[in-house]
């Protein structure tokens, strides 16, 4: 069989995509061996040399992984669908600025960030690592060898007794072990598609686009600072390992300090920017759900701000280097953990935004060994020589404390990382069992808070008490009694302010109580050592910065995850209309302008817009006070997105507003189905029971006629009395709407009809609308909720519309600019040219040579007069013609050609017969409404303490990491 010779694909930049993901991976292999030798032969020439050799050979990695992110980015700005990674993430009609998110999208993408963000980190050690560069390169450029092996997307043959391995079959090469996914495979050569037989497949397939959920700002700006955050954790662990490597057991803490506060800094912004993502933008209901994706992110966090607190204990004491070296080795394996269960797919049923297997779980498992084995080597094989102080720690020393809390800190990172890995369990127990089904979370927010909000009360007391203990210092003696008397002072403050928080938001358990006063406890006491002993003390401020955030977020948390309020109830009013008991107690219905009351707001549902692929609701609030008087007006837009299709609703997005000390976060709970799901409104539209009409422009029937003759559904006339009185305004060819995408070749009618009740003022205009395209026929009815009406065309209007070309008699006639003649019982007068011509047939391209030309067409017998606008349009060197149409008198009119010499146009003329002008409608009376949003409307007092608290938690770290760097320069 002879292969087929494609044309159209743009296999270049494939191929230097992929000779450049070889470079990176080479070169990644080379700078280990070279550091490795340099580290083994440090203070030596050669040891130099090879130092030398992975400077270059990582910067020919960095320069690697480079092209390969600027081809990636290359091939998706220019919509090349023929890249598999392209087609599945972008289409022609994406914006811009969702190229970045559209990059990071999938696995491959978020790998490539991962590896971006190593390179520039590494730059910047090789710059100023000094004496740590070897030992802490090596084990960096040992990370990019492993990750740049899941872009590398080859094949390794491999024996038969490996066949269990192996993980997929490829055709005449028999059992392979795939390594990697590369973003530069070719669509045809990762799927079987008829397409593919054709030479120029590559002009006819379109992108899929991007997955809507993604198309936010959230996805431009969120993942590359998770991702940096997540980067930055390997440089504590390459320090870590240098230490353990060079048995520089104390040298190690100085230089990994400022690394491990700057990583703390990044990953909390990137888990923070998560939770307002969720907050602001995604369906949560809150700003952390504890999903397992999220958790895994937090438990790496936790445990490198558990080792900033014993690498600052070690440094000064000599105390904790064991530990400090456990915490951040297991701060990276556990980015590495976290990378393993969000994208080998075991989360799949257990989290909404992980991503699907995709083959690399064998791979993903090696990852978390190599860098496993590798500590444990280290660590276990020098354990004895690190140094441990034989004197314990005192219990009123502040370093004695802090090593509790960072045990705490300890604590709760194994119990979210253990529920958390519930699947994974669960999969290996059923390779010992098939029969196991498995354990499962039923309720994730009760069964986190349960425990993490007690352990966070015991860190909020321990960050209050031991910024006194560190004041003290080696005084514990002499400054005692001051500091009980100054931590017994702030206790009781606490406690008053503890109780007028408790009032503020109406709670009254004891839990309640202990919860805040934890939170106010810390805030208060790092607040008083800060203006009493640290005020010239930047260093001593990072810490106490730190630690009044968190006592912030603490009682952030209390008064808006626990004391939130569902205020869209109303149960009184709202049973019986189709909410179950739950939802009552959480929703309220709303039809369009019809307002609702809801605990003391009078909310409305005033109308949506569709703007792309989403659909924004305009809900308006008027809070009432106790006399029913409004006292505050405003209105928000919460949206729901649909898919790229527009046929299904793919998301729900809230909308918020804000206050210094609530806020009120409105998202719509659910639509009419029929609104959500297009093939759920066809399937609905097959069940209505429609009715036949024919409305006639020109006759008029009486009530008395209509009740007479209602057995006739045939009876022509300009209203119908249906109990309301409809009347035909025009017919319109070429119609338009919002929801409707013109493609060449269409044929689309639409009827713009006035619809008046009986009884009442108001007026209906609507134009349901029928498409021809090809075979296939397309409705568009429109539904009339205050009517429970619906109302669409018949699909004789087609006929009734449109003539058959081949049935039409052109006449052909030569006119110059203001010239008529006479064409059988036609005049014809040429008006004019039209330079810019406006036809709703012609829609203008680059290039185009188009002229218009105004003709009246008079008929001799019958005196019906015609305007008509035909053009002539030269498109890519090739004449085009866009015929126009009146369809009062039948004319057909097209510009066959031009002679610019003699200023000749050469027309030709048609003309049929009168249609009948009769609509056929289809009219359904119980169609009932669909404009209705079922909405839930929750109250987040104090919510802006939490966004308060954790900014400055960062903010501290940050602090912390220039102070510390500073002092390392200096030295």
């Amino acid at each position: 069989m002879q292969e087929i010779q494609y044309i159209g694909e743009h296999l270049m930049p494939g191929y230097l995509g992929k000779a450049s993901v070889m470079l990176a991976f080479a070169a990644a292999v080379l700078a280990v061996i070279a550091y490795y030798f340099a580290t083994e032969k440090r203070e030596t020439a050669e040891g130099e040399g090879w130092k030398r050799i992975g400077r270059v050979a990582y910067t020919l990695h960095g320069l690697g992984i480079m092209g390969v992110v600027g081809i990636l980015f290359y091939i998706m700005i220019n919509h090349y669908f023929e890249y598999r990674y392209v087609q599945s993430q972008v289409s022609a009609d994406l914006p811009f600025q969702y190229i970045f998110s559209a990059f990071w999208g999938d696995q491959e993408g978020s790998f490539l960030l991962w590896l971006f963000w190593h390179v520039v980190l590494g730059l910047v050690l090789i710059f100023t690592a000094k004496s740590w560069e070897a030992p802490v390169m090596a084990t960096l450029a040992l990370i990019q060898v492993v990750i740049t092996s899941m872009i590398l997307g080859v094949y390794i043959p491999v024996a038969d007794f490996l066949v269990p391995l192996f993980t997929e079959e490829i055709p005449a090469a028999g059992y392979a072990l795939k390594v990697g996914s590369n973003p530069f495979d070719l669509l045809r050569h990762t799927m079987d598609a008829p397409i593919f037989a054709q030479a120029d497949y590559a002009s006819l397939i379109k992108g899929r686009g991007l997955n809507p959920l993604l198309q936010n700002y959230w996805m431009t700006i969120h993942p590359p600072t998770l991702f940096l955050g997540f980067a930055s954790t390997s440089v504590p662990f390459c320090f870590a390992a240098a230490g353990l490597w060079t048995r520089r057991h104390r040298e190690w803490l100085q230089p990994v300090l400022p690394w491990a506060l700057f990583s703390g800094a990044l990953l909390g912004t990137g888990i923070l920017m998560g939770a307002a993502w969720a907050y602001e933008a995604l369906t949560f209901g809150g700003y952390w759900a504890w999903d397992p994706v999220e958790n895994m992110s937090l438990v790496p966090w936790i445990i490198l701000v558990a080792g900033i607190h014993t690498n600052l204990v070690a440094r000064v004491t000599g105390f904790s280097i064991k530990i400090t070296y456990v915490f951040y080795a297991l701060t990276f394996l556990m980015i590495v953990y976290s990378t393993f269960l969000t994208r080998s797919g075991i989360l799949g049923d257990t989290s909404v935004h992980a991503f699907t297997e995709m083959g690399l779980e064998t791979q993903l498992t090696a990852f978390i060994f190599v860098f496993l084995l590798q500590f444990l080597w280290l660590y276990f094989s020098r354990i004895k020589a690190i140094p441990a102080p034989v004197r314990e720690e005192a219990a009123s020393s502040k370093e004695f404390w802090m090593f509790i809390g960072s045990l705490v800190l300890m604590f709760s990172a194994v119990m979210i990382t253990v529920s958390t890995s519930l699947p994974v369990y669960n999969k290996i127990r059923e390779l010992f069992n098939s029969l196991y089904e498995g354990r499962t979370i039923t309720d994730p927010v009760e069964h986190f808070n349960k425990y993490q909000l007690w352990i966070a009360v015991l860190v909020g007391l321990l960050s209050g008490s031991t910024q006194f203990l560190r004041w003290a210092g080696k005084n514990w003696s002499n400054r005692r009694r001051k500091i009980l008397t100054r931590l017994a002072a702030a206790a009781v403050i606490s406690a008053v302010l503890t109780g007028l928080l408790l009032l503020w938001i109406e709670a009254r358990a004891w839990q309640y109580f202990l919860l805040l006063f934890a939170g106010v406890f810390a805030t208060l006491t790092n607040a008083d050592y800060v203006i009493a002993y640290g005020r010239n003390n930047l260093k001593t401020a990072a810490s106490a910065v730190s630690h009044i955030g968190f006592g912030l977020m603490l009682v952030g948390i209390m008064a808006s995850g626990l004391n939130k309020q569902h205020i869209s109830t109303n149960p009184f009013a709202q049973r019986g209309m189709g909410l179950d008991e739950e939802m009552l107690d959480k929703n309220v219905l709303l039809y369009k302008d019809l307002p609702m009351y809801m605990s003391g707001y009078r909310v409305t549902f005033t109308g949506d817009t569709l703007v792309g692929n989403n659909r924004l609701y305009d809900i308006r609030y008027e809070k009432l006070d106790s006399t029913g008087r409004v006292t505050e007006e405003f209105a928000v837009q919460p949206t729901i997105l649909y898919d790229n299709a527009l046929t299904k609703v793919a998301a729900y997005n809230p909308d918020t507003k804000h206050y210094l000390n609530k806020d009120i976060f409105t998202h719509i709970a659910t639509i009419d189905q029929r609104e959500a799901d297009m093939e759920i409104r066809k399937n609905f539209e097959d069940t209505l029971s429609f009715r036949d009409y024919y409305l006639h422009p020109d006759s008029v029937l009486t009530v008395a006629d209509t009740i007479r003759r209602q057995a006739s559904d045939r009876e022509k006339g300009q209203t119908y009395f249906l109990n309301h009185k409809i009347e035909l305004i025009e017919i319109v060819r070429n119609a338009r709407r919002d929801d409707y995408e013109a493609e060449p070749g269409d044929l689309s009618v639409g009827a713009k009809l006035k619809i008046t009740p009986n009884s009442g003022d108001t007026v209906f205009y609507v134009q349901p609308m029928l498409i021809l395209r090809g075979a296939r026929l397309f409705t568009y009815p429109e539904q009339i909720n205050d009517l429970s009406m619906r109302v669409r065309l018949h699909p004789d209007i087609i006929d009734r519309t449109f003539t058959p070309e081949s049935s039409l008699n052109y006449r052909d006639v030569s006119l110059q600019e203001g010239e008529s003649k006479t064409v059988g019982n036609l005049r014809v007068t040429f008006l004019g040219v039209v330079r810019d011509p406006q036809h709703p047939d012609y829609v203008a391209q680059e290039g185009d040579i188009a002229v218009g030309g105004k003709l009246r067409v008079e008929n001799l017998t019958t005196g019906a007069v015609a305007v008509t606008e035909p053009v002539y349009l030269i498109r890519n060197s090739r004449p085009m013609i866009v015929k126009d149409y009146d369809a009062k008198t039948g004319i057909h009119t097209v510009f066959a050609s031009v002679n610019p010499n003699t200023e000749t146009f050469a027309l030709r003329i048609a003309e049929e017969p009168v249609k009948d002008p009769t609509v056929p409608l289809q009219i359904s009376m119980r169609s009932y409404r669909t404009d209705y949003i079922v909405l839930e409307t929750i109250l987040f007092p104090g919510i802006n303490l939490v966004w308060l608290g954790s900014t400055m938690m960062m903010i501290g770290l940050g602090i912390g990491m220039f102070v510390r760097r500073r002092e390392q320069v200096r030295d």
